[in-house]
């Protein structure tokens, strides 16, 4: 069985060590990390799919540790009810099992998809309000210039009204 250290781990998920001995320490029930003879961890695939989901959860959906291990314990309990359920019943049972569960996942791929569509229109209205912002920015800096232009021609008019009423101001 391929395993990896902590800090090959890290790379594998793009996160410091420090983080995955984090979530060790809040997820470690699920996890399960193994110890070697030296007991340094060593993450099984099992456990990068595991740490890739949670991470999922916290970076991507915005959920919260609490929320992730809500999730996880609901998803770890889910699959044990499951599999009692299955073993204990007849077939036709465990057909209707398998299909309703079934029916269960995709219902959390849709909630998915759903979340990640919410995700993009967040993005897209940012992207929206920063357009706005720098149309707003340029509407303010021609307005600024036409001001300054109607300043200086003012300017300009008044100082030819001055030069004519002042009498050092006339030309010999």
């Amino acid at each position: 069985m391929e395993t990896y250290t902590t800090s090959e781990a890290a790379k594998i998920l793009n996160v410091a060590p420090s983080t995955l001995r984090y979530w060790e320490s809040e997820f470690g029930n699920i996890l399960n990390i193994q110890r070697n003879e030296n007991g340094y961890r060593q993450y099984s695939k099992e456990n990068i799919a595991l740490l890739k989901e949670i991470k999922r959860y916290l970076y991507e959906q915005k959920y919260s540790i609490k929320q992730v291990r809500e999730i996880l314990n609901l998803e770890k309990s889910k699959q044990d009810i499951a599999a009692t359920l299955i073993a204990n019943t007849d077939p036709n049972t465990a057909d209707f099992l398998h299909a309703l569960l079934e029916k269960f996942d995709q219902i959390e791929n849709g909630i998915e998809d759903l979340k990640n569509g919410q995700k993009h229109l967040r993005e897209e209205y940012l992207q929206a309000i920063k357009l706005l912002s720098i149309t707003q920015e340029r509407r303010d800096r021609e307005l600024i210039k036409e001001i300054r232009y109607r300043l200086n021609e003012k300017k300009v008019k008044n100082s030819g009204l001055i030069h004519k009423l002042l009498p050092w101001g006339k030309d010999k």
